[in-house]
């Protein structure tokens, strides 16, 4: 009885040990972590804080070949935008500035504030886009 006690006790702390801390902390929010390349998975819009979320995915980006695009950050601010898979025509090519301040993306001169970043997902939100209180949410994966 005494050995069955001492191996359920041995598989406990074997199997309830602590993750490791890397796995536990979050994902900083410099330009060397959100540097890479990102596809956008998801658009949302909202015209007031309580209006419906509405999804702008296929409105924004009204052509199939704008919709796999991959949008690269590069650590030297500088983004590029590959018309990858199905291409358009022309080739929808772009390339620009961003820059990190604080909790503050800027593209081209535009500030969104980053909504959330795990190093997987990124989520800008555009406030004011087109209306006073509206707001536009991109959802960035790599």
């Amino acid at each position: 009885m005494t050995k069955m006690i001492f191996i359920v006790l041995s598989a406990f702390v074997l199997f309830s040990c602590s993750k490791d801390k890397d796995e536990d902390s979050s994902c900083a929010t410099n330009t060397a972590s959100i540097s890479g390349p990102y596809k956008i998975t998801a658009m949302t819009y909202k015209e007031s804080p309580s209006s419906a979320e509405m999804d702008y995915l296929n409105i924004i980006l009204d052509e199939a070949c704008r919709r796999d695009d991959i949008y690269t950050f590069n650590t030297n601010d500088t983004y590029q935008i590959a018309d990858a898979g199905s291409v358009c025509s022309p080739a929808g090519d772009e390339n620009g500035t961003w820059s990190l301040s604080g909790n503050t993306m800027t593209i081209d001169g535009d500030p969104a504030t980053i909504g959330s970043f795990d190093c997987k997902t990124l989520v800008l939100v555009n406030t004011d886009t087109q209306v006073p209180g509206d707001q536009l949410k991109i959802t960035m994966t790599r």
